[in-house]
């Protein structure tokens, strides 16, 4: 938190009543009336990062309850603390109590947001919204040096965002902020703490059909970031999606922009390089107030990850930001770890390494990059389990199964469960059985990876984060 904040707007903007002290008499009040005008500098919810000056929030989850750690956060200097209820013993503790503490950090988080004057990009998707949030903050910065803010790894979610809108300081003029979604209803709540101005939806496609049902109950979730945004605010959408004219629908703003091949786009992909340690590609900008073409070269392999860049470029430019120097900003570009990441090995082959998550497009995305992009004696794909797919795993395992058995891998190396289901469809396609492996597990697999492969080899390795993967080549 670079603003601090005293204890009476906490009180304000949550609603929080103190607790009383065991020992506090019913009549005097003025020691609670001193504590209010108290300074915090700092909002924790894990006990363990709390700092001198940190007001604490209780959380209470599945697996374990912030309650439980009050002495310990008072002891690393906590200036006070939100809570549900008061524990066996923490009478005596400064405690400020609210019916949902999650729902008391929003509200506080929103009153934070609100010092500020600053344009907030929000963006979800199902496939692509981290990537497209480290592109447009690279674009941005071209354009608005040390101005613009990015949430960190994956807080993206009821609590990740709130934790960010606290790191936001006078110096901040944009926060491109992820949205994350698991079911109806939450990305209306995201973008009612953060109050976006700008809305980038990336795809619809299959992560979470197993909370959600359809991809039509999906796109429908998804679209509460457009439905949120205020009527001069701007909505920024892919035009190639099947969804698009829904999305289209529920826009609530008064401008909206377009990404993707379609000869209609804002901006355009028009032209495709994929090199062995590059992938570029010409956008066509199309706007009313703008036409321009810009070359655009990332340092990372796949053809899926322009489209990103497409959409990062369209928001930079429409915020501001000279289309070239957008462009050229993309070169620099570092991602997170495990996506996409080209890592080559002592022994002297390649590891791709996009380990982080997998669905269904994501899935095809990254072995396009093996099959396609780049050169090796032999392609060996390490697969896992893409979970969250509900009734519809047996179907996109197996259809995933039957593409592969046509595709150009020396080795067909496949982990978890639910890859069974691939399994049997690649054996039917007529993928060799005996270049088909299964493992239960990560450790198996490295195992075997260890043994077999060989210098001038390059492995692709997918899954979804439940599974683990990057196990496989930890050393």
């Amino acid at each position: 938190m670079k603003r601090a904040m005293r204890l009476s707007e906490v009180i304000q903007a949550t609603g929080a009543k103190w607790v009383p002290l065991a020992s506090e008499s019913a009549l005097p009040r003025r020691g609670r009336v001193e504590e209010s005008a108290e300074i915090i500098t700092g909002v924790a919810t894990d006990s363990r990062v709390v700092e001198p000056g940190d007001l604490f929030v209780a959380l209470r989850g599945n697996r374990t309850d912030g309650h439980q750690y009050l002495q310990e956060v008072f002891d690393r200097g906590a200036v006070a603390a939100l809570v549900e209820y008061v524990p066996l013993g923490a009478e005596e503790m400064p405690l400020l109590r609210v019916s949902n503490t999650l729902e008391a950090l929003g509200h506080l988080a929103r009153h934070y947001r609100r010092q500020f004057d600053i344009t907030v990009v929000g963006i979800t998707g199902s496939t692509g919204k981290t990537t497209t949030k480290e592109m447009l903050a690279v674009a941005l910065e071209a354009g608005y040096p040390r101005a613009v803010h990015k949430n960190a790894g994956n807080l993206n979610t009821e609590i990740g965002v709130p934790l960010t809108l606290f790191e936001l300081d006078e110096s901040c003029r944009f926060l491109v902020q992820e949205m994350a979604m698991r079911g109806r209803a939450q990305i209306a709540y995201l973008a009612e703490i953060a109050e976006p101005s700008v809305g980038v939806i990336t795809q619809i496609g299959w992560s979470h059909i197993e909370q959600m049902g359809s991809r039509e109950a999906i796109a429908e979730a998804k679209s509460e970031l457009v439905q949120s945004l205020p009527r001069d605010g701007i909505a920024i959408l892919p035009r190639d999606d099947k969804f698009y004219e829904f999305l289209q629908s529920r826009c609530a703003c008064g401008t909206l922009y377009t990404f993707g091949r379609h000869p209609e786009a804002h901006a355009r992909l028009a032209e495709v390089q994929l090199g062995e340690d590059f992938t570029a590609g010409e956008v066509v900008l199309n706007l009313p107030q703008l036409q321009a073409r810009v070359w655009v070269e990332l340092p990372y392999l796949g053809e899926h990850l322009l489209l990103n860049a497409t959409a990062a470029i369209l928001t930079a430019v429409v915020l501001g930001v000279e289309p070239n120097a957008a462009a050229r900003a993309l070169r620099h570009l570092q991602m997170p770890e495990m996506r996409m990441a080209i890592q080559k090995q002592p022994e002297g082959w390649i590891l791709i390494n996009d380990a982080y998550n997998a669905n269904p497009d994501s899935m095809r995305a990254a072995l396009q990059v093996l099959l396609n992009q780049i050169s090796a004696r032999r392609r060996i794909a390490v697969l896992g389990d893409m979970k969250e797919l509900g009734a519809y795993s047996m179907r996109l395992h197996w259809s995933l199964g039957r593409w592969l058995a046509g595709q150009a891998l020396d080795y067909l190396i496949l982990v978890g469960t639910e890859v069974l289901w691939t399994a049997a469809a690649a054996r039917e396609g007529g993928f060799p059985p005996s270049r088909l492996l299964h493992f239960e597990t990560p450790q198996q697999a490295r195992e075997w990876l260890l043994r077999m492969v060989q210098p001038g080899d390059c492995v692709l390795l997918k899954g979804s984060r439940a599974l683990g993967l990057e196990q496989v080549v930890i050393r």
